[in-house]
């Protein structure tokens, strides 16, 4: 098989196609990649070029764009508030829980007078809503429209799979409604709630438009959805289904019209709507947590090729046992080559993982990948 770029490799295991190496790619804590350059991985090389990833992303922010700032900084802890419409406390440039409160949307008479920040500004100074810095921590000013033109040409001509990542429907709107509020309101006001789902995916959309009128097209879009917990869904699967799914149906429509594929990552175990999404027009689900009980083995038997499968590999036991991550490497990457599965752990890369073991682990996995020897 002749060698295919990292964009033709990925293409061709997420159509379940033989691809003619696994693809890898993964997520590392802001504090990971901190150990690791101390620990001997050049800071001058990106990730992504020293371990040979395959895909690259760019975010999209389709937050309402209320003002944000720093509000204390203390020691290794710092308090913000984000345009996406909560403030957080969580600590400064390393992974940690983040403790979200002061949600904007306190209630109606709230959202309707910041309804309008919905909306795709068309004036000549506005900045892009697109940026190669992740939507997540964003202080820095966003560029230009045309100055992220730039930007995205010179990602996308590096060859690797590209992915535009964004909150969907149920992760943006609790961000500026309220974890519990939202939880609630799933039960006690979901015409509300669907009404708020709709009006991000709304304005999802028309940034994709405009990204795709300026040139700016990606391969996939990443859903970022964490629908679930370890038990299952956060909310009834018909709830899902009445408040959520209307939304991620038009936003499906929206990606199967200009050919872009669906991705998305939900943390936990969303299985019980896994075919409502296939129906919504996803094709890649990441990052099956092992310990929510989801086994991709499993999955490719129950899903055939309905849908591709991007993880599954146990981060905690990529510092544990060789033995058993022998194992688990084993288990998880021994079918890649037929194509419908893409190298990752089960969520992100944590700072007990060494240099030197990550290593090892991509090349066992390359190795197992490849067949018998």
């Amino acid at each position: 098989m002749s060698t295919m770029t990292s964009r033709e490799r990925v293409k061709a295991a997420i159509s379940f196609e033989p691809p003619d190496r696994m693809p890898c790619s993964e997520g590392l804590w802001p504090d990971t990649l901190d150990l690791w350059h101390e620990q001997g991985m050049p800071r001058e090389v990106s990730p992504d070029d020293y371990f040979g990833f395959d895909i690259s992303h760019i975010s999209l922010d389709c937050s309402p764009r209320f003002e944000q700032e720093v509000l204390s900084h203390g020691g290794e802890w710092y308090t913000y508030r984000d345009r996406w419409g909560y403030t957080a406390t969580k600590k400064y440039g390393k992974s940690s829980s983040v403790h979200f409160f002061d949600h904007r949307t306190a209630d109606r008479a709230a959202w309707e007078a910041s309804r309008h920040r919905w909306s795709l500004s068309t004036a000549p100074d506005e900045t892009a809503r697109i940026d190669t810095a992740s939507y997540f921590e964003h202080f820095a000013p966003y560029p230009t429209w045309a100055e992220v033109r730039r930007l995205y040409d010179e990602v996308y001509a590096n060859g690797r799979y590209l992915l535009f990542n964004c909150y969907g429907p149920w992760e943006a709107t609790w961000r500026h409604r309220g974890y519990e509020a939202q939880l609630m309101d799933c039960l006690l006001d979901p015409d509300w709630l669907r009404e708020m789902a709709e009006t991000h995916v709304a304005l999802l959309i028309a940034v994709l438009d405009k990204c795709l009128a300026d040139g700016m097209r990606p391969d996939g879009f990443f859903m970022v959805e964490d629908l679930a917990a370890n038990r299952g869904l956060l909310m009834s699967p018909a709830s899902w289904r009445s408040v959520f799914k209307p939304a991620v149906q038009e936003l499906g429509r929206f990606l199967v019209r200009h050919q872009v594929d669906f991705w998305m990552h939900c943390c936990g175990n969303a299985e019980a709507v896994f075919p409502d999404l296939i129906e919504c027009g996803v094709r890649v689900m990441q990052p099956l947590q092992v310990s929510a009980g989801l086994d991709v083995n499993e999955l490719r038997r129950r899903y055939g090729t309905q849908l591709a499968w991007y993880g599954n590999v146990a981060a905690p036991k990529m510092s544990g046992p060789l033995p058993a991550l022998e194992d688990e490497l084993r288990a998880k990457t021994s079918f890649a080559r037929e194509g419908g599965y893409i190298f990752h752990s089960d969520h992100s890369v944590p700072p007990d993982v060494s240099f030197e073991r990550y290593q090892w682990i991509l090349q066992t996995a390359r190795r197992f990948a490849e067949g018998p020897t």
